[in-house]
């Protein structure tokens, strides 16, 4: 039975606002998702338009050698160059880090998410469409096409939000932490006031953010939290599935952290302990998280065998 771990875990306020400002971006995500891509569709429309070099009928001429890798793209046929500078001339970091490698060229003049997946973070390269992409994933593209007309201090306010909730490793947050992510959430939000997917969110996260988030637990008749007229009530299952989809998302961002050594080894290893230690005591939530964790201790495990390798490195009978 999990209705104890549950009510345990929402017992703690701090732990509650991590759970809310998880369900704000899962909510962000899901308004998002149709009105960047219909964007998408019109903005490669745009560039067929304006480029003719970049018409369907123009096919990359050189097959796996178009290849991009990480952030390095050196294209090998005129076609790809030619898109390559395109995507650049509407890309607002095109002096920065661009990753080449989400996207598979050949498929440019033919895939607006193809082209899309250029103005978005690393390890999206399997994504073939919004639905399959986090929110921030979708607003690293809103900030980083010139197609979307927004304020991009805005944008930047919420991608720093939803890295503070990433990679709080105890996964609290306070009240006051919580105020100031509403305050910039709706900031966000403000600029899309003409699209009613993002018009009915917005109203539905105020409504998260200003309530205590009275969880109904029918089996022991109360309520976790004080009741209030703007309380959202959400059943013992819809809380877990919030959750466990947050905890997924935490979980992949650790991997590709350390998949692309963006953080120290030891680092991983230390926020994977912490989450680690909440798991074990509660299963309800380990339980559906046990392969995230195996990806992540496998890819531990090839970094040691892989630096035990390394010239240098000290043996047991070298150490002193």
């Amino acid at each position: 039975m999990v209705l104890p771990e549950l009510a345990a875990r929402l017992n703690c306020t701090e732990y509650k606002n991590w759970v809310k400002a998880g369900y704000c971006l899962l909510l962000l995500r899901g308004c998002l998702q149709g009105f960047v891509g219909r964007e998408m569709v019109a903005f490669h429309r745009g560039l067929l338009a304006s480029a003719p070099g970049l018409s369907p009928g123009t096919t990359c001429r050189s097959g796996s050698r178009c290849s991009p890798r990480a952030r390095q793209f050196q294209p090998q046929c005129q076609v790809c160059a030619e898109w390559k500078r395109e995507i650049l001339k509407h890309h607002t970091n095109r002096n920065g880090d661009v990753h080449w490698g989400n996207c598979r060229p050949g498929r440019w003049p033919v895939d607006a998410w193809e082209v899309a997946k250029a103005f978005m973070p690393r390890g999206l390269a399997d994504k073939t469409g919004p639905e399959d992409c986090d929110a921030v994933a979708l607003l690293n593209l809103i900030n980083s096409c010139d197609h979307f007309m927004v304020d991009r201090k805005k944008v930047t306010e919420v991608i720093k939000c939803r890295n503070d909730i990433m990679h709080s490793s105890e996964m609290k947050v306070s009240s006051t932490w919580l105020r100031d992510f509403q305050m910039k959430i709706q900031n966000f939000l403000n600029e899309f006031r003409g699209i009613p997917e993002i018009v009915e969110v917005y109203s539905r996260i105020e409504q998260l953010l200003v309530s205590d988030w009275a969880v109904h637990i029918p089996e022991e008749d109360h309520r976790d939290g004080c009741e209030n007229e703007a309380g959202i009530s959400l059943s013992e299952s819809e809380v877990n599935e919030i959750e466990m989809e947050f905890l997924k998302e935490k979980l992949q961002e650790m991997y590709l952290q350390a998949k692309e050594q963006e953080v120290l080894p030891e680092e991983i290893l230390n926020r994977l302990e912490v989450v680690k230690e909440f798991l074990r005591n509660n299963e309800d939530l380990r339980n559906g998280l046990t392969e995230d964790l195996q990806k992540l201790d496998g890819l531990h495990l090839q970094h040691q065998k892989r630096d035990s390798k390394e010239p240098g490195a000290q043996t047991p009978e070298g150490e002193a």
